[in-house]
């Protein structure tokens, strides 16, 4: 039989992350598929990507397509690796039109009920869609065969077709040592006891981003993992391309061997230096450069329409400024009372001028982040200035800048 192909389904991808599991929805949102009488030799193709590696637990498939007589029709749905699964061959007669959902766990076949009702449903196939449980991956191109096998005179349209496909993902996640990044100014290199560390890859975690709520920092996160030399870390933020987890404040000297587990997946160790201190400061674009993410005396935000007077103070925050006193447990929201300062000297400057530090420890309220409290020398003069922190030898990025009037 010649096939010819007369239609492509776009792609439109949703993803929700759960332990070891993802679901993926692509769906038709393209011009209907003309399905052309029987004489013309001829079967409806249409293809749909499917971006994503799991490892089938589940399909379904809602298929609408207008048709004055069901009963001419094969309907059949391919996954990427040619296993085929037979929906509909020839049934239900005079039926009018297929608008309804095939899926395993339903009652009935739709030959058996065959609805007249549009949505009605869901409904078993004739063939079981398990059968692409066995099939090697979701990923690539899965193809909705339409064949009027029945009459020389009848044409329709294929409509809408959406596939949801649930597995485990088979891509493992990948990052290198230098996508081991400082959370506040994206610098590789080290890190360090208490650092709020973004890890930058592919396939680390749910395509639909996961963002902790307020409190403590959980150490499992939209099915991700991550540990460091074989403990599990905290976790605020994991997506696919980053995850945003805080080092144990315990970290030790040497090595920091960290890897992530997404799902049933997991990644190559990759090894990255421990040193004492790696301090990284906020900027406002979280480039790491241009105005510092910083609080003037009254409350309000640093920036070139609202300097800092000279000789008042300003605070900054940043991450990586290692241990603190009292010790806190990564991961926990520091506290108030007592403050818990950090146990390594640290020093400032302001346009290069030295910078008195009133405090620097952990931000009260806050998980792993570092605030500094310092004072605007007052020989400065009005314009932006240079701001740098360093403690244990270890100086935060150039290019930050506060103004001063």
């Amino acid at each position: 039989m010649r096939i010819r192909t007369i239609g492509v389904l776009a792609l439109a991808l949703t993803s929700a992350g759960a332990w070891g599991q993802e679901t993926v929805t692509a769906s038709y949102n393209g011009y209907p598929v003309p399905i052309m009488p029987d004489y013309w030799d001829t079967v409806s193709i249409a293809s749909v990507t499917v971006p994503k590696a799991l490892k089938m637990t589940k399909v379904t498939a809602k298929v609408k397509i207008e048709y004055p007589q069901v009963g001419d029709l094969n309907v059949f749905l391919y996954s990427p690796d040619g296993t085929r699964v037979k929906l509909l061959e020839r049934n239900c007669g005079s039926l009018r039109n297929v608008d309804t959902t095939f899926d395993d766990a339903a009652s009935q076949t739709f030959a058996e009920f065959c609805p007249v009702e549009a949505g009605r449903g869901p409904y078993r196939g004739n063939e079981p869609l398990s059968n692409f449980n066995g099939a090697d991956s979701s990923i690539g191109l899965w193809w909705i065969a339409v064949e009027n096998n029945g009459s020389d005179t009848r044409m329709g349209r294929l409509m809408d077709v959406t596939l949801t496909i649930t597995g485990t993902n088979q891509a493992a996640p990948y990052f290198r040592p230098d996508q081991v990044l400082n959370s506040a100014n994206l610098r590789s290199g080290a890190v360090a006891p208490g650092q709020v560390t973004s890890i930058a890859g592919s396939a680390l975690g749910p395509s639909t981003p996961v963002l902790t709520g307020a409190g403590a920092w959980p150490t499992t996160l939209g099915g991700v993992r991550v540990t460091v030399n074989g403990v599990d870390v905290p976790i605020r933020f994991a997506s696919s391309t980053r995850l945003d987890v805080q080092m144990p404040f315990n970290l030790g000297t040497g090595m920091a061997n960290i890897q992530v587990f997404n799902g049933s997946t997991s990644s190559s160790v990759v090894s990255v230096p421990i040193a004492t201190t790696f301090p990284g400061l906020f900027s406002v674009q979280y480039s790491g450069s241009g105005q510092a993410k910083a609080m003037n005396p009254d409350g309000t935000l640093n920036s070139a329409q609202n300097p800092a007077p000279a000789g008042s103070w300003v605070v900054v925050w940043g991450v990586g400024l290692g241990e603190v006193n009292p010790a806190v447990t990564a991961g926990q929201v520091a506290p108030s009372s007592p403050l818990s300062w950090v146990t390594n000297t640290l020093a400032a400057s302001i346009g290069g001028i030295p910078a008195p530090v009133t405090f620097a420890g952990l931000a009260p309220g806050a998980v792993g982040l570092y605030q500094v409290n310092l004072t605007v020398p007052s020989g400065l003069s009005p314009g932006a200035h240079e701001v740098i922190v360093s403690n244990a030898g270890n100086a935060s990025q150039n290019g930050l800048v506060i103004h001063v009037k």
